[in-house]
């Protein structure tokens, strides 16, 4: 049985995530940093859940050694966080905590599963952002770091494709998960920038986490896609 770990997979575009690889057939294990969400996440799901924070390399070593003897299909790195605030408001923890989180996390994780990952010729999805492209005004730190992952993702893809590695990248644009009620704002707040921005998506509405989580399968299962960025927007990126 192929197995797939999804980083994140308590909630949102990572649960989605974790249940579409169940429904296929994947030995699925989750993992994310509240103990009582990812225990309730891993019972509704029927997978494993670890407690594990990306920013923590201790962390990170507990869970390579989980796939240490057999090996690892998919990596899905989808952790990360997300808050919107003037650059005039950044501090030094901000920096720490985004680099941390959104950048050493996922290449720390990375390079801590490639042997595990080469043993089953596996492949690594890493979850961006299309605000990378389109911008967004109070969201530089965040940009920047998800400009990471589309740059490294690039890079890695030449680096381990000799080893029969693949690694590719899902962008979503505007989706509708728990993380929109985490910005700080209030829920009429909420509802009117969602009304706002649904009159300039194509489709004329935000995706679901299940709809995301569709294409990182795909990339997961398209064996000849390597450093590819799969934009997925409801066409904002084709006006």
């Amino acid at each position: 049985m192929k197995r797939v770990l999804v980083t994140g997979g308590n909630s949102g575009i990572g649960y989605a995530t974790a249940g579409l690889f169940k429904q296929r057939g994947y030995d699925v294990t989750i993992c994310g940093r509240s103990s009582q969400r990812v225990a309730e996440a891993a019972g509704n799901l029927g997978v494993e859940g670890i407690v594990a924070d990306i920013s923590n390399p201790d962390h990170i070593e507990i869970l390579a050694a989980c796939f240490s003897g057999g090996g690892l299909d998919v990596l899905v790195n989808n952790a990360a966080i997300a808050r919107f605030m003037p650059i005039t408001a950044h501090t030094l923890a901000d920096y720490n905590e985004f680099l941390n989180v959104n950048i050493r996390g996922p290449l720390l994780l990375i390079q801590k599963l490639v042997p595990a990952l080469a043993k089953k010729r596996g492949v690594i999805v890493n979850v961006s952002s299309v605000i990378t492209n389109n911008g967004l005004p109070n969201a530089s730190l965040y940009a920047a770091t998800k400009g990471a992952v589309d740059g490294f993702t690039r890079s890695l893809s030449l680096e381990l494709a000799p080893q029969g590695i693949r690694v590719n990248c899902v962008s979503p644009g505007a989706v509708d998960t728990p993380l929109i009620g985490k910005l700080g704002l209030k829920p009429e707040q909420i509802n009117e920038i969602k009304a706002h921005q649904e009159t300039v998506i194509p489709l004329g509405r935000y995706a679901i986490s299940e709809e995301i989580a569709q294409v990182i399968l795909s990339q997961a299962e398209s064996t000849y896609v390597t450093g590819s960025i799969w934009t997925v927007d409801g066409g904002v990126g084709a006006t």
